[in-house]
């Protein structure tokens, strides 16, 4: 599958892309942590936590960033290749750009792999780590998540929810109130927890009081609520789709509908899953167009500069034709899958012209 011509290409074109990746990350993990220095000192969270904190949460952005870092990685690799006259050999060899470009291709199955690995195995569980791990030091150690989803302690009451929607909406709440000697006087499930005017209300709640025996239990439709967890930490632990494998997002969607809950946004970050190792071939097939093309004959800060452009472009694109395709109320494959075909049509439109 690999002949010693593909292996060449492919050793420029990865390195390049691993070198210009880990630029990248070192620079958003130093924006990162002067983000964390606003949270330092509040509750236990002391330096060495936010940089725990980062460095949790950095496989999770290499995916973020993944696609623009072949794109700038693979211009710069080729770039050095048609430097030293190596491109021009190939082709006089008889290698065409079709077959170059069908090299550099053949390099992203690598990468593609490195790209599932990441994004199904290591970015989940080292992004859950770093929220809980800033949840409990934010809170000190009064909030924790398990995988059943979010303990809370306040006093004397003990509370579980099992998940946190985006929009800040708690579902399937328990609530446990113990007395001094830590006995179960009562329990109040709700299947949610909303805010409105500034107020939480717990809903569809079943209220069960235990007294010397007995057993009384209570529905009621809706019960205000003194929710004891603050703004910042609801925002620490929602549950953000990026931050889920496929399973987990496949799982979370069927959770949604089957609480007839909006899960067009969990779709989107499922599609958007499935096609990123796709994502990272077009950017590596329209490397290899502008080093055919528009690319061939400039000098590699222009090389730089143009994959940076263009890398942000694709991300930018990517994560706002998504949400707006949902606004208007748009197929979220749709959403997903445009953006990656604007920009293969228009590296096979520049592969065309450059022969």
């Amino acid at each position: 599958m690999f002949n010693l011509m593909d292996r060449y290409i492919a050793r420029h074109v990865i390195s390049a892309s691993l070198l210009i990746l880990f630029l990248l990350i070192v620079l958003r993990a130093m924006f990162g942590l002067l983000e964390e220095s606003n949270s330092i000192g509040k509750g236990s969270y002391q330096l060495a936590d936010a940089l725990l904190y980062v460095g949790l949460m950095l496989p999770q952005k290499v995916l973020e960033l993944f696609p623009m870092g072949v794109l700038i990685g693979s211009l710069f690799g080729l770039g050095i290749l048609a430097a030293n006259n190596e491109l021009t050999v190939m082709r006089a060899a008889g290698m065409t750009t079709w077959r170059i470009a069908g090299s550099t291709l053949k390099a992203s199955l690598i990468l593609m792999v490195c790209v599932l690995v990441l994004s199904e195995i290591v970015a989940p569980v080292a992004s859950k780590s770093a929220q809980q791990l800033r949840t409990s030091a934010l809170s000190d150690g009064k909030i924790s998540r398990s995988a059943t989803g979010l303990w809370a302690k306040r006093d004397n009451q003990i509370i579980h929810i099992a998940s946190i929607h985006k929009s800040g909406e708690m579902h399937n709440l328990a609530i446990y109130q113990l007395d001094q000697s830590f006995q179960l006087m009562s329990l109040i499930e709700a299947k949610s927890a909303v805010v409105v005017d500034d107020k939480w209300y717990l809903m569809e709640v079943a209220e069960t009081h235990f007294d010397e025996g007995r057993i009384n239990k209570i529905l009621v439709p809706q019960m205000e609520w003194d929710n004891p967890i603050d703004e910042d930490n609801i925002d620490t632990l929602t549950l953000k789709p990026e931050m889920l494998n496929i399973s987990g997002l496949v799982k979370y969607h069927q959770y949604l509908t089957s609480n007839l809950l909006d899960a067009t946004e969990i779709e989107l970050a499922i599609w958007q899953k499935l096609l990123l190792p796709i994502s990272v071939a077009i950017m590596m097939l329209l490397a290899a167009s502008f080093a055919f093309g528009p690319m061939r004959d400039v000098s590699m800060g222009a090389r730089v500069l143009t994959g940076v452009m263009l890398g942000f472009g694709f991300h930018l694109v990517k994560q706002s034709f998504g949400p707006i395709s949902l606004i208007y109320g748009a197929s979220p494959f749709l959403g997903a899958v445009l953006p990656l075909i604007v920009f293969a049509a228009f590296a096979y439109g520049l592969m065309r012209k450059s022969g």
